[in-house]
């Protein structure tokens, strides 16, 4: 499945999706409304905007720390952090212990980008009062990209002494999520969608955390019902197609497909969009469609930062016998993964090189280049993991593709190779070790050797008692 890299990238993200308000105390309509106006000009005369503050702040209102909190905000929200700082430092002069003061002085400080110092103002507004929901909001937004896990604590601070409020729960699930504990974020999420009430952004996140653990139908579920709200929705259109995909329903995934790429510009695709579309066309037999897609999907990935496409896309062209792209995009593959690439990566591509040469659609010209390639990589495999078996045994098989009547043995010392090691083996496959047998009991009667021949015949019966290809081969030699 994909990593969370890219379903960070194909899905949004989920971020702090909070917007609480701590509400000031002795504040009334009027003089909000008065900040208000008064606000709006702070960007295009700062001066008049100014004055008019000071004008509130005369008389009785000169020490009202609500006052100077709701002024520092209105400069803070139009990007005068300075300005905010000053209003901010006048309320805290006069009331060291206001929590509302602390929450903006880490408001300010978490503009300057210094998320330490913010979240030290947001634990000292928690101090001065417990019930400072801002504050526990603040302090896990501002570490959930950097330290999740702080987030976390803090969230769990809150819900163990306000299990009423299910809000908790949809921070608790984005923090897991940016830490990728996926499934305490999808049970956190579970807890707030039964008792909070959900927006449409809710329903993006919880489909999403819903389609991460694989639970596809819960998650269409989901889709569904955020849709209903919002139905040109392009994040839920986006999961839509990504469920029904792997709930096997090509069909309507086709459908959804169809839906979601009904736009004029794509610059709301992503390389999994196209991919996933491809995924639907092959599901359904539309081969070349698909590899249309595919190639967009290709496209997308800009600079191979996931390789892992073009092994998918490989795979679709080994599945339409079309080798030599299959081949191309295969080493595209591990072009990417650089030091990253494992042998069993290698071993495939040496695996493609001798599927072609032994495809129906290469001609004898083109075929004996691929089982040259195939026999360097099996060479390869087998110098590198010198205990496992498989370089020898698909040395061995490549080699009785060039040699066909093995009248050269070029396969003989390959199957000898991989025979010792797989006889070793308690969990061997028995029929891998038939065919080793049979390449040696079939060369050694050739080379008239035939009581070496019976040797490996007879070891095939001591395996499987039934089998007619060693009887006959028996058979034939008792006369020898």
């Amino acid at each position: 499945m994909m990593n969370n890299k890219i379903l960070c990238l194909v899905c949004s993200g989920i971020i702090y999706s909070a917007s609480y308000s701590y509400a000031q105390k002795n504040l009334s309509d009027e003089v909000t409304r008065q900040i208000t106006q008064i606000a709006a000009s702070i960007n295009d005369t700062p001066e008049t905007a100014a004055k008019e503050f000071n004008e509130l702040l005369k008389g009785k209102n000169k020490k009202n720390v609500p006052l100077l909190v709701a002024i520092g905000n209105a400069y803070l929200n139009h990007k005068c952090p300075d300005e905010a700082q000053v209003y901010a430092d006048r309320a805290m002069k006069i009331d060291s212990k206001s929590a509302p003061v602390y929450v903006l002085a880490g408001d300010i400080a978490l503009t300057q980008k210094n998320v330490g110092m913010a979240c030290g103002y947001y634990e000292q507004a928690i101090l001065f009062d417990a019930n400072c929901y801002d504050a526990y909001y603040k302090y896990a937004h501002a570490y959930i990209g950097v330290s999740p896990q702080l987030s976390i604590d803090m969230l769990t601070k809150l819900k163990a002494s306000h299990p009423e409020l299910p809000e908790v729960n949809r921070e608790l699930g984005n923090a897991y999520y940016q830490s990728g504990n996926y499934g305490k974020a999808k049970s956190a999420y579970d807890e707030f969608m039964q008792q909070g009430t959900p927006d449409t952004q809710d329903y993006e996140h919880y489909a999403m955390l819903l389609y991460l653990n694989k639970d596809y139908a819960q998650s269409l579920n989901a889709v569904e019902k955020g849709l209903d709200a919002d139905k040109d929705n392009h994040l839920l259109k986006r999961l839509r197609m990504y469920d029904l995909y792997e709930m096997e329903a090509y069909k309507e995934g086709l459908e959804a497909a169809d839906a979601f790429f009904n736009r004029p510009e794509e610059s709301n695709y992503v390389y999994l969009d196209f991919l996933y579309r491809g995924r639907l066309s092959l599901a359904d037999q539309r081969n070349e469609e698909a590899l249309q897609w595919f190639e967009k999907a290709l496209k997308a990935d800009t600079g191979n930062t996931h390789p892992e496409i073009a092994k998918e896309v490989s795979a679709a062209h080994e599945k339409l016998q079309n080798y030599p792209e299959a081949i191309r995009l295969y080493q595209l593959y591990l072009d990417g993964l650089k030091e990253k690439a494992e042998i069993s990566d290698t071993f495939l591509l040496g695996r493609l090189y001798y599927m072609a040469a032994g495809s129906s659609t290469v001609s004898e010209p083109e075929k004996e280049p691929y089982l040259k390639k195939a026999d360097e990589i099996f060479a390869e495999v087998a110098q590198r993991v010198p205990d496992n078996y498989l370089g020898y045994f698909w040395r061995a098989r490549t080699n009785a593709m060039a040699d066909p009547e093995s009248t050269e043995g070029l396969a003989k010392p390959y199957y000898e190779a991989a025979l010792n090691l797989l006889e070793k083996k308690a969990d061997a496959s028995k029929a891998l070790i038939i065919e080793c047998e049979s390449y040696l009991g079939y060369y050694h009667f050739l080379q008239k050797d035939y009581e070496q021949s019976k040797v490996y015949w007879n070891k095939i019966l001591t395996l499987d008692p039934e089998n007619e290809t060693a009887k006959q081969a028996l058979q034939g030699l008792q006369g020898n």
